[in-house]
């Protein structure tokens, strides 16, 4: 398997604990990309593909892109937020 991850995601217009939870039970995941002076930006991701990506270890260590609405920037994942009595995934956070 090649290095290179692609997290394709799709803007998030609410932000909160409401957007957050809808999203989850749309089977997504929430997610934020930030740094790089430039504002935060709020996204969710497809749960299954962002599991598929997490089995590998590499994920972690790497620059990965994001591609959001059809753009694509490099990004590292920064923090993962886990269910711990569930095989679920709550939140990610990356850093531009």
């Amino acid at each position: 398997m090649s290095n290179v991850f692609e997290f394709v995601a799709e803007s998030r217009g609410r932000s909160g604990k409401g957007a957050a939870r809808s999203a989850r039970r749309q089977g997504n995941v929430p997610a934020v990309i930030y740094g790089g002076h430039r504002e935060p930006q709020m996204l969710v991701l497809n749960h299954n593909e962002v599991i598929k990506h997490l089995e590998h270890e590499a994920v972690y260590s790497h620059v990965l892109d994001v591609t959001v609405d059809g753009k694509t920037e490099q990004a590292i994942l920064k923090g993962v937020q886990r269910n711990p009595a569930k095989f679920q995934i709550l939140h990610l956070d990356f850093l531009r």
